[in-house]
């Protein structure tokens, strides 16, 4: 526990503590601070990575940053001490590419947990699921985090389960889901239904659709689905957030934020339990369109006044995902089949190039930050070629735009995002050897565009500033519902080995493309701070920012790599000089690594195949909102 009193008060801890602080009152005339916090391991992850050992707070933000000297000067009976006993103090952590509100409604939801699984195991978790919660006939029944690597399920596998509910069953990677006979019936999917912009219906040989649907296909049924009531929406996000800062979160980019969303987190701010900075990524089409500019414009301008949440980014999608079977992704080479020969798929393209270049020319002229989704060469290539179009037509750098995923990158196109000041929004948490990245993936593509996956190493060497985001709730796993945090992406970013115990333990995913671990506290810090248009106000310790800081009991920095991975916990964090998280002093229960090794978790004794990485990018529809994934 932090030693915290107040001078002068019953809080102090002894004699000792009197006798110190009783020297340090009334000393340079300086106005007191409502904190200070000493004795600490103060990393401020400013230009010079300063290390210091206090900080002054006033009104939320900082005053003075140094030694326990030096903060004499602004403590009176009034001021709150915080004692670090020794313990780390970074900057609050901030994921630059996250779903709070949209990933809060599968919290308590039947869910498959991103294991590996059959199509006839799947079955029998959703009768289980069922037989917990029969409902009526013609009430919608959901299920989620489906692990769609390699996996075929058909509606035929679905109606298994029900033929009077219809059912609504999505991927973990937000790309894919599957409903069953009644609900395909309901919404009108046949086989003369088109494949809408941006999505595709899977169909059969004989053209009826199976089922399955891929990106804004899914909108077609999940449109149907009786929205949750607001209220429970806000109890459900209230939940995910208190997760994210219980991982030393204190700010946060919502990446694909919905009118939904932005009502939750009116109400959040309003009631005053939101207790996280938000910008967030409106949800958008890349349309050069009147009404869609005023309406991005009407929501950024709702927000204007808010303290905590702000609306000024915009978030678009220009291709889907790689995994086999589902290869939206687009590529520059074509896609391989199962004997490694050339097919006629590239993947998706869900835009135009020169309407594209005219979207992000206005938005970026009216003051938006733009967040592009690209997985593949081919569309990072062709983002690119806009975003430099748009630095000349308006001459405008102050803006840092970015580019999330990247998971394969042509190695021309690497040394183009400095210069464009384009931010690499990167997953790095996903940049291990497992299913995702080498089973469903690497005998599916050209192997020199392999090679170029989640390339953070070369991005770094060609003066990329690389900025950290978790893409929650894509990641999960039973007794871990957000297993993708700042610490594990860390170690991953450095290490690119699989700490899992499953058929690719103690592999690693191209040694070259590690970064160092200076690197990957950055893209969560200072870096993430720059991808939200905050570095001004957040992201690292430095006078005239706000208190945010996440606490840890032991040097973050220096501990051993693995240890991030499997048992370094947040002890506190804090936002704006409030403590929005405290670790309980009870016993926090198994670590990750034991929680691993148990049975059906995919550990050594497991029969199951559970894998850290769920998929890529998640950005689905969100269905209780109705909106389509373009």
């Amino acid at each position: 526990m932090l030693k915290r009193y107040r001078v002068g008060r019953a809080w102090l801890a002894g004699a000792a503590s009197v006798a110190i602080l009783a020297a340090c009152l009334g000393g340079g005339g300086e106005t007191p601070a409502t904190q200070v916090f000493k004795g600490g391991h103060v990393v401020t992850m400013d230009a010079q990575r300063t290390v210091a050992q206090a900080v002054a707070v006033r009104g939320g933000k900082i005053i003075a940053v140094g030694s326990d000297a030096d903060m004499a000067r602004y403590i009176d009976s009034q001021t709150e001490v915080i004692d670090l006993q020794g313990k780390t103090l970074l900057p609050g952590f901030i994921d630059a590419h996250i779903h709070p509100v949209l990933g809060a409604t599968r919290l308590g939801q039947c869910s498959m947990d991103g294991e590996t699984l059959a199509a006839a195991e799947i079955v029998t978790r959703l009768q289980a699921c069922l037989a917990a919660d029969p409902g009526a006939a013609g009430e919608w029944f959901e299920a989620v985090n489906v692990n769609p690597a390699g996996l075929v399920m058909t509606s035929a596998d679905l109606d298994q389960v029900s033929t009077t509910r219809p059912m609504f069953v999505a991927g973990i990677d937000g790309h894919t889901a599957w409903a069953n006979s009644l609900a395909l019936q309901m919404v009108g999917v046949m086989a003369a239904t088109p494949d809408p912009v941006g999505g595709v219906i899977v169909r059969d040989a004989q053209g009826q659709p199976t089922g399955a649907l891929v990106d804004a296909a899914q909108g077609l049924v999940s449109s149907a689905i009786p929205e949750i009531p607001l209220a429970q929406h806000v109890v459900k996000s209230r939940q995910a957030l208190d997760l994210a800062r219980s991982k030393g979160l204190t700010s946060v980019q919502d990446a694909w934020a919905s009118e939904r969303a932005m009502d939750v987190y009116d109400a959040l701010e309003k009631d005053g339990t939101l207790k996280m900075r938000v910008r967030a990524n409106l949800m958008a089409d890349v349309a050069d369109d009147e009404a869609q500019y005023a309406r991005l414009k009407e929501q950024r301008a709702r927000f204007a006044q808010h303290k905590l949440v702000k609306a000024d980014g915009v978030k678009v999608f220009s291709d889907g995902v790689i995994e086999y079977p589902t290869q939206t992704a687009a590529m520059l080479t074509p896609y391989l089949d199962t004997n490694g020969q050339p097919t006629t798929n590239y993947g998706g393209r869900y835009f135009e190039q020169d309407v594209m270049e005219r979207y992000l020319t206005r938005l970026d002229k009216e003051g938006f930050r733009v967040n592009v989704h690209s997985i593949g060469n081919f569309t990072t290539r062709t983002v690119l070629d806009a975003f430099e179009k748009v630095r000349v037509a308006n001459g405008n750098q102050a803006i840092a735009h970015q580019i999330s995923h990247l998971e394969i990158i042509h190695p021309d196109d690497i040394p183009r995002f400095a210069p464009a000041n384009v931010l690499a929004n990167l997953q790095m948490f996903w940049a291990l050897p497992d299913v995702y990245t080498l089973d469903a993936l690497k005998p599916f593509i050209d192997p020199q565009a392999h090679r170029y996956i989640y390339p953070a190493g070369s991005l770094k060497a060609a003066g990329a500033t690389i900025v950290g985001g978790s893409d929650w709730p894509v990641d999960s796993m039973p007794g871990e519902p957000m297993l993708n945090t700042p610490l594990r992406a860390i170690y991953m970013g450095v290490t690119r080995t699989n700490p899992i115990p499953d058929e690719h333990f103690g592999e690693v995913l191209y040694a070259e493309e590690r970064v160092d671990r200076d690197t990957m506290i950055a893209a969560y810090t200072i870096h993430g701070a720059k991808a939200l248009g905050m570095d001004k106000e957040v992201g690292s310790i430095e006078v005239g920012k706000y208190a945010d800081f996440v606490i840890f009991d032991e040097d973050v920095t220096q501990v051993d790599i693995n240890r991030l991975m499997f048992d370094v916990e947040v002890a506190a964090t804090v936002l704006g000089g409030e403590y929005v998280y405290q670790r309980s002093t009870a016993a926090t229960g198994a670590s990750l690594r034991n929680r691993m090794s148990q049975p059906g978790n995919g550990g050594k004794d497991s029969n199951k195949g559970w894998h850290v990485v769920r998929s890529h990018a998640f950005c689905g529809p969100d269905h209780h909102h109705g909106e389509q994934l373009h």
